[in-house]
């Protein structure tokens, strides 16, 4: 499996409720390799993502403020795509471009509960082993952490910031 195949695969449509179960549905046709594969790729582009800056992006956008919250959004910003997780990689704040962001009770609601485990326990299921654990998210995230002072979140991200604030 390619960073293409992969990228095909990951991406899930916003209006998909069970991202889980329609990943697990697309892994189910691939070979075990395949699976395994995936599984590798999807702790690389974790790795991309364990990030302060996008950390603060998903703070200022979703009020995520737990290590689970952004496991969780980092899961969902994969769904999004090859292109869109690059821009927000690069320039955080182009969050604020997304149209279809999911909401909760009218709120902000971009997060994947568990996605990043999908891969594992269907190899798991096919196969009786488990796959080599991947040290993605078991340590501080890369960078300088931000500040969640208003005047600082709304200087480091004023789109985001003018868009979801609710501080």
């Amino acid at each position: 499996m390619d960073q293409t195949q992969f990228w095909q695969l990951i991406a899930i449509d916003n209006q998909t409720k069970d991202k889980a179960g329609e990943l697990k549905a697309k892994l189910e046709t691939l070979s075990d390799t395949d699976v395994a594969d995936f599984d590798s790729h999807y702790s690389k582009q974790l790795r991309r993502l364990w990030h302060w800056d996008i950390w603060g992006a998903a703070y200022v956008t979703c009020g995520c403020n737990s290590e689970y919250d952004f496991l969780d959004f980092c899961n969902w910003l994969l769904t999004q795509g090859e292109e869109l997780v690059d821009q927000v990689l690069a320039q955080p704040d182009s969050l604020a471009n997304i149209d279809d962001m999911p909401l909760r009770d009218n709120l902000p609601y971009p997060y994947c509960d568990e996605l990043d485990l999908t891969a594992g326990l269907l190899y798991e299921q096919k196969t009786e082993q488990e796959l080599p654990y991947h040290n993605t998210v078991n340590y501080a995230p890369q960078g300088k952490q931000f500040k969640n002072k208003p005047k600082v979140l709304k200087q480091t991200y004023p789109q985001l910031y003018a868009k979801y604030w609710q501080g």
